[in-house]
């Protein structure tokens, strides 16, 4: 059925030849708008473009898959239609290839293009980001141990101001900060150069012209104009009836008092603004003793005055507290700090660069910064001043203009001034023909910590025209997700919060939610048949949207027995939610949700539910825990905590061990842990002994009693029992032999495969999966190797820097959040945050965690940073020895905070639509009484709360609070939930819980009570699997493997399936001798590889000399069939050796007429029996490749290679050995080979490089 679009979509699908840019709101189907804009673009009209002639950018690469797949299912449905249309079929064609991409996607293929003009090795990688922070930190160090060595005044001024006790982290922290806010400058290096140019101002009067200081005045006169018009609403109504007239005078008063300070910051003069602020005071209201005055009118009155007094007293401490005169001193004296910072986050810069160049690795924002390079170009010199010169579009720039007819940019919102350069390099705009189309909701853009800039959205939202033109915007308000109860509740609430000074955007019908999708109404043949055959039920869907909130101050609490409280706000908040899940998922009452697979109503689920967060950390743990314990499954994807698990904390105590046993720490948490087993009391005898035998002076901690119990010399005091004393030594000597094997293969072994050994040979791995949750436990051991693995792609080896690598992640905050096991369709409550959230729809929503304080952290911080404003710092009075903030730093701090609260609305906004069918709001706060009463009285003025009222909120409880006196009672459902009836609920599940246990221990357990029963289980208990001997086998094992037990006689058993050993996936690496030819093991591999893969890829034919040899491999370099490190372990003389041999010939030959088979894969089934071991016919998988066979007439010719290092100088005696060595391998080849083929091996041929001569087995 064809998708009927509003008018709006229909233009937006069918506009052409402009900017556009298109405000979509929440769920107002911006996704499907776009893909049928494109659709239509390459299907319709009388020259309709290829797919390749767009660019479409998105942010994330899940985004990008699902446009893709969108647009490739929307072309196939075309296709159906008219299947004869050829350029529909090139479209599908195209598809794969077409530029549906990130922005680090484009720009790594615009660098990959244009590598040349880089000076960049084009075989450069993408680091990982534990690598590059490894990085950082050493490149940092270096840095400042040569500025000490250095000695320079500036550097020691600055350390002076930034250290932090005896540790560099404080200014290793501000430098770091500053580099990275510079990364989101198209130039970083001209941002830093700006920032210094700043410091040049000298006097008030330059002061008063910079952006930080333009920002002061016009903070100021929009604050007076704000509270200016509270004290106006405050006048009507004391002018209305009753309304206490005798106020009147005094707000007059202080009308124009404010009036004079908006007048004195509009003039964008400092020193009179000071005096203003400075002499402003308010009047004492007149005493008012009527009877006839309205009390509420009078406590409104006095309570909007407060307010802005408050106001008033708090702009005056921010803006007004140095004179003219200190301010210009205390700015001056932040200049030499500032400019050492920057100064040193240059030079940082710098040497990162070179170091990243070094290792041939790129991240994340030199992506974007190399592509600009490309992109933009400095104008020519005699066309302006060296240092004034603009940067303008390059060749490559024209070309991807020429290429690309429009270009599409979802979720606009969250673009930053890099991406806007690059957007507007590549436009046609500067030819008179825009063509960038964008799409986004600045309500939606939460991505602030990612320096995403939403007043790029503002700047075309003002400016663009809602008429038809070059540069066109267009409103899309229709929500196709939710119900109206819910959008309703969205409206009232946002009309009221969300101001253009804080919010970016002014919340009105223009921008509000109206309803688009259809729900049917309840009853008929839309409902469940399951609920219309039970009588007594309650049918009813769309309820109001729910503000639940639970008191846990202390006078809450105190009528409480003291076990209750116990618990805490985060736990009774959760137990709320708990409560309120069984009853929209009851049988009787619950809610019925649509359910748009079956088009009926049904009841909610557990699965319909999720609890969103602003915070993940501190809150998921608690929710999983609770509602698990209440009954509820539940389950939280985090990015943190994967280093905080028991499991993983363990075994990376064990590693630090085994590269340094002399850690006390590290050493003592290995003791303790299931490992070794030592309980605290044997700890305890373990030390206490060591102590009292170790000389003064002497005590080398947790090493030097593990060292001295195991002299066997040393005799324990006689204070330890002995049968502590023979537990102690027991296990300690378990852990010498464990930690003796472990560090002699840490030695040669990768550090992924030294963790699986060290899972099996401790038992660990099992041991952590029969623990609770033991599959999420067993999943982070399992994400631990494969960090490991990661680790070993970096340009770090070894143990000792995985050490560091991971101490490193867990510094700089790079965590990987817990292993998730829980899928999509799981029938469990998911908890997620907010930003995780964004772009899903639930059919119930519970927002959680309002009463969370808001973190303003950012603008407390040492330095504070900002695109426009600049750096700013405090003053360190070095003789006085105190610091204090600049009148700059105080300008920054002030534009910092309305950023944050402002950004916290957009995610509020972001929260509250995801609904489909039900929002419920939750909050605990231990003041909830006060904070009610606070925002009981609408404070609105033209029906928006002002911002600067809005501006003092501590959480989103605050926000809904004020709202709620506008918000009908039918929109919105408030309940405060008494803490007594969450906390009577648990006592009474407890008490179940104990009478149950009671019961089942009074049970007689040597009474049989039902005969038939007992005798069914006691089979059941003696039952015996009749194929047990099968259950050893192997499901599928490689060639090698067999090989290598047939060479120490160990039969070919293990559990389970290929790869669920925990060294499975090491054992063909292992196995593997062929490929290990001289240095070290993990070396030997890499060049037996590089042989094999050599061998596979070069063409047998047309080579007639060693330098044709070396050309052939190296074009397999550029081809990409070899990397350059495997290029340099490969002796082209070798390869020529092979070429002009026998074999070599012979295999040229049928190269060259096609009889030639390389590295053929196999899987064959074998039975046991026949590969002599065990008495069974089940069939053993064996898988392997083959490196090559020739078809010859008569039968094949089977080949193997071989690269191992021949020892002695008796050639034959080597040739022997070899053939022996893998006799067996080749016999499972063989087999393999007529099996496939179903010709006959005549031949079985060994080619030895080491020997450089063929052997026949």
């Amino acid at each position: 059925m064809a998708v009927r679009w509003t008018e709006k979509q229909q233009k937006v699908i069918e506009s052409r030849n402009r900017n556009l840019l298109v405000s979509a709101a929440a769920g107002s189907g911006k996704t499907a708008v776009l893909v049928e804009r494109i659709i239509r673009m390459i299907s319709e009209g009388e020259h309709p473009l290829d797919i390749d002639q767009l660019l479409v950018m998105t942010f994330t690469n899940a985004a990008a898959a699902e446009m893709r797949e969108r647009i490739g299912a929307a072309v196939e449905q075309k296709l159906k239609e008219r299947p004869e249309d050829e350029h529909l079929w090139l479209q599908a064609a195209l598809i794969p290839q077409a530029m549906i991409t990130t922005i680090d996607s484009f720009c790594l293929n615009i660098i990959r293009n244009h590598f040349n003009s880089l000076d960049i090795d084009p075989a450069f990688r993408i680091g990982d980001e534990g690598e590059l922070a490894l990085l950082k930190s050493d490149v940092l160090g270096e840095m400042l141990e040569a500025c000490y060595e250095e000695g320079r005044e500036e550097f020691a001024g600055f350390v002076e101001h930034f250290g932090r006790g005896v540790s560099d982290r404080g200014i290793e922290d501000v430098i770091l900060q500053a580099w990275q806010f510079s990364q989101s400058h198209p130039w970083p290096g001209e941002w830093l150069l700006n920032c210094r140019a700043e410091l040049e101002e000298g006097n008030l009067e330059e002061m008063e012209q910079s952006p930080w200081m333009q920002f002061l005045f016009q903070d100021t006169a929009r604050q007076m104009e704000e509270l200016s018009a509270q004290l106006r609403s405050a006048l009507s109504v004391c002018g209305e009836e009753n309304g206490p007239q005798a106020y009147e005078p005094m707000l007059l008063s202080d009308v124009g008092k404010l009036e004079a300070i908006e007048q004195a910051a509009s003039q964008g003069n400092f020193e009179v603004l000071y005096q203003s602020l400075k002499n402003m005071n308010f009047d004492r209201l007149a005493s008012i003793r009527s009877k006839d005055i309205d009390g509420e009118k009078k406590a409104f009155v006095t309570a909007c005055r407060d307010r802005v007094k408050k106001a008033v007293g708090k702009c005056r401490d921010l803006y007004g507290a140095q004179s003219p005169a200190e301010v210009v001193e205390s700015i001056r004296g932040t200049k030499t700090v500032i400019a050492e910072l920057l100064n040193l986050t240059g030079m940082f810069d710098e040497a990162y660069r070179a170091a990243k160049r070094e290792r041939n690795v790129l991240d994340f924002n030199d992506l974007e910064h190399l592509a600009l390079e490309v992109l933009l170009e400095k104008a020519p010199e005699e066309a302006q001043e060296q240092e004034n010169k603009e940067r303008r579009p390059s060749p490559a720039a024209d070309e991807l203009s020429r290429q690309f007819e429009e270009i599409l940019v979802d979720e606009y919102q969250d673009s930053n001034y890099v991406q806007e350069a690059l957007i507007t390099s590549i436009s046609r705009e500067r030819f008179g023909h825009p063509n960038v189309f964008m799409v986004g909701d600045v309500k939606q853009s939460i991505y602030r910590f990612r320096l995403a800039r939403p007043e790029l959205f503002m700047e075309k939202y003002g400016s663009y025209s809602a008429e038809d033109g070059p540069y066109q915007m267009i409103e899309l308000q229709q929500n196709f997700r939710s119900r109206e109860s819910v959008l309703t509740s969205v409206n009232d609430i946002f009309y009221q919060i969300m101001t253009k000074n804080l919010g970016g955007i002014t919340y009105t019908k223009d921008t509000a939610l109206y309803p688009g999708a259809s729900f049917q109404e309840v009853g008929g043949e839309n409902v469940d048949e399951t609920l219309k055959r039970k009588e007594g039920i309650s049918l009813s869907a769309g309820t109001p949207t729910e503000l639940l909130m639970v008191d846990t101050g202390a006078e809450a609490l105190k009528q409480l027995d003291e076990d209750a409280l116990d618990y805490t706000a985060r736990e009774l908040e959760a137990r709320m939610i708990a409560k309120r899940i069984r009853e929209l998922v009851s049988e009787e009452k619950g809610l019925l949700v649509w359910d748009k697979t079956k088009e009926t109503y049904r009841r909610a689920r557990l699965g319909d539910m999720v609890i969103l967060l602003r915070s993940m950390t501190g809150w998921s743990e608690v929710f999983v825990n609770v509602l698990m314990n209440e009954g509820i499954p539940a389950s939280a994807q985090t990015r943190t905590g994967y280093f905080n698990t028991v499991e993983v904390e363990t075994v990376l105590s064990l590693l630090s061990v085994i590269d340094n046993p002399m850690q006390d720490i590290p050493l003592a948490a290995v003791m303790r842990s299931s490992i070794v087993g030592m309980d605290d009391e044997e700890m305890a005898w373990m030390m206490a002994a060591y102590k009292k035998n170790s000389k003064k002076g002497q005590d080398r901690g947790v090493y030097g009693a593990w060292t001295l119990w195991m002299d066997e010399e040393w005799e324990h005091p006689g204070t330890v029992p002995e049968t502590a004393a023979a537990s102690i030594r027991k296990k300690l000597a378990y852990l010498r032999e464990l930690l003796g094997e472990l560090r002699s293969e840490a030695r040669h072994l990768p550090i992924h495969e030294l963790l699986y050994r060290v899972y099996r040979k401790s038992g660990y791995y099992d041991y952590v999966s029969a623990m609770p949750a033991g599959e999420t436990r067993r999943g982070n051991l399992d994400m631990l190797v494969e960090k490991a693995a990661a680790y070993e792609a970096t340009s770090y080896k070894g143990l000792f820097h995985f050490v560091r690598y991971i101490e490193k992640l867990k510094k700089y905050d790079t965590d990987f959040g817990e292993a998730s096991v829980a899928g999509e369709q799981d029938r469990t409550v998911r908890i997620m945050s907010i930003h995780k959230s964004k772009g899903l729809e639930f059919p119930v929503v519970f927002l959680a965690g309002m009463g969370k304080r808001f973190n303003k952290q950012d603008a407390y911080g040492r330095i504070l940073l900002d695109a426009d404003l600049g750096v700013a710092a405090d003053h360190l009075d070095l003789d006085l020895r105190v610091k204090a903030p600049t009148l700059k730093k105080q300008a920054l701090k002030r534009r910092m905070e309305l950023e944050t609260m402002g950004e916290e609305l957009r995610v509020l906004y972001v929260a509250m639509t995801r609904a489909k069918e039900k929002l419920i709001m939750t909050a605990s706060d231990k003041s909830l009484e006060n904070k009610c009463s606070k925002w009981k009285d609408s404070m609105a003025v033209g029906g928006q709360i002002p911002y600067t009222v809005l501006a003092t909120a501590g959480s989103y409880l605050d926000w809904v609070l004020m709202a709620c006196p506008a918000v009908p009672k039918s929109h919105l459902e408030v309940t405060c939930v008494q803490v007594r009836e969450l906390i009577g609920e648990e006592v009474g599940r407890q008490v179940m819980r104990r009478m149950t246990k009671e019961d089942l221990l009074a049970v007689d357990s040597a009474r049989i009570y039902d005969k038939e029963a007992g005798e069914k289980l006691e089979q059941a208990v003696n039952y015996r699997y009749p194929h047990m001997d099968d259950t050893g086998l192997y499901a599928m094992i490689s060639v090698s493997e067999l090989k290598k037990q047939s060479q120490i006689g160990r039969a070919p058993e293990a559990i389970g399936t290929s790869g669920t050993d925990t060294e499975g996936a090491v054992l063909e690496a292992l196995a593997e001798p062929e490929r290990e030819t001289s240095g070290s093991s993990g070396r030997g591999a890499l060049r037996g590889t590089a042989y094999h893969a050599a061998l596979e890829h070069i063409s047998f034919i047309h080579i007639q000399s060693l330098e044709e040899t070396e050309q052939a491999l190296e074009a397999l370099v550029e081809k990409g069939y070899l990397d350059q490190e495997s290029r340099e372990l490969i002796n082209g003389r070798d390869i020529w050796a092979f070429l002009k041999s026998p074999l070599g010939k012979r295999m040229a030959k049928a190269q060259e007429e096609g009889r030639i088979h390389k590295e053929q894969q196999f899987i064959i089934g074998i039975p046991a029996r026949e590969m002599d071991r065990g008495d069974s016919d089940e069939l053993v998988l064996i898988q392997g490749i083959i490196d090559a066979y020739l078809d010859e007439p008569d039968g094949l010719v089977l080949i193997d290679y071989k690269t191992d290092r021949v020892p002695g100088n008796d050639r034959e005696q080597g040739a022997a050995m070899l053939a022996e060595r893998y006799r067996v391998q080749l016999d499972y080849y063989e087999r393999a080979l007529t099996q496939l083929t179903g010709k006959r091996v005549k031949e079985r041929m060994i080619y030895s490089l080491a020997l450089q001569r063929s052997i026949k087995v």
